[in-house]
């Protein structure tokens, strides 16, 4: 458990924030305004603002982040190996912090809302080096996407994976629910996505090449069980592609999707060949209980 700074401050006028910083050299200056704001860093017990002027005999007290996390790492790895480690993430999690500041400062991770990054580094499987960039990151899901993720442990492997994700060598396979029945039982939609006025991600002709293939599993009740193949990567991709087709995915209040309890959009199986080693591998991870509730729910309704 981290112990609290308490520290008398015996010098010059001087605003908190900057004075916080300079005790708390490996955070951000936007990390410790925030850090304050939210009464982690107080004067003579006291939330303050940042601009607070201290003045000599006053008491800072700092309440370091915990290296801990809610969720247990080891709750979540399906499969550990030498170079990296395969995880399911649970939906409703964001894999890192929003502020681009955890990646030149990974302990900030611990002063925002629990992540996938602060669940690693708080409890790191053997052989994981947490000097890595972006915490072994290769790539991400949604906030409110579950399923399968890959992290690295050293650095080699990570950039090997990075170069395999942009030359389209790893295969993902999704599930999810559509709202309505898609009529071809296969297909592929070809349509760019980009970001327009606003900064919401739609299909645009101006937009960045995104190609995804689909199968459909099961039609019932006005609801599609669908399988499908990203073969471009980009943001919100999927969910964009059945919202253009007509059929969005249930839960996605972004594009229209109807109401339930999440974004029904899981990440079933990975599959790219070792860059190292040459081997072929796959690892899935079973659909949720409530994924397979929802569906339960939707085809069982009455009309």
């Amino acid at each position: 458990m981290a112990e609290n700074k308490k520290i008398i401050f015996d010098g010059y006028s001087r605003r908190l924030d900057v004075f916080a910083a300079d005790e708390l050299a490996d955070f951000s200056r936007a990390i410790v305004q925030k850090m304050i704001k939210d009464g982690k860093i107080t004067v003579n017990g006291k939330k303050v603002k940042p601009s607070w002027p201290l003045t000599p005999g006053e008491v800072v007290e700092i309440k370091l982040p915990e290296a801990r996390a809610k969720t247990s790492l080891k709750d979540l790895i399906i499969h550990d190996a030498k170079d990296f480690f395969v995880l399911i993430k649970p939906a409703g999690m964001l894999v890192h912090p929003q502020s681009p500041v955890w990646e030149e400062h990974p302990e900030a991770v611990f002063s925002t809302e629990e992540t996938l990054v602060s669940v690693i580094l708080a409890n790191p499987p053997k052989g994981f080096d947490a000097s890595m960039p972006r915490a072994g990151l290769v790539h991400r899901l949604d906030r409110e996407t579950s399923g399968v993720m890959l992290v690295a442990k050293n650095a080699e492997f990570q950039a090997e994976m990075v170069a395999l994700f942009a030359n389209r060598e790893v295969h993902k396979t999704y599930h999810s629910i559509a709202c309505g029945e898609v009529p071809d039982d296969e297909g592929t939609i070809d349509v760019p996505i980009g970001r327009v006025a606003g900064g919401k991600i739609k299909a645009s002709d101006v937009g960045r090449e995104a190609v995804t293939d689909y199968k459909v599993l099961e039609r019932k009740n006005g609801f599609t069980y669908i399988e499908l193949y990203p073969r471009t990567g980009r943001t919100n991709q999927l969910r964009v592609h059945l919202s253009w087709l007509g059929y969005p995915v249930l839960g996605d209040w972004l594009y229209r999707g109807a109401t339930a309890d999440r974004l029904m959009l899981h990440a079933r199986r990975i599959e790219f060949k070792h860059p190292l080693t040459g081997k072929k591998l796959m690892f899935e991870a079973p659909v949720p209980p409530d994924f397979l509730a929802a569906w339960e729910r939707v085809t069982q309704a009455k009309k």
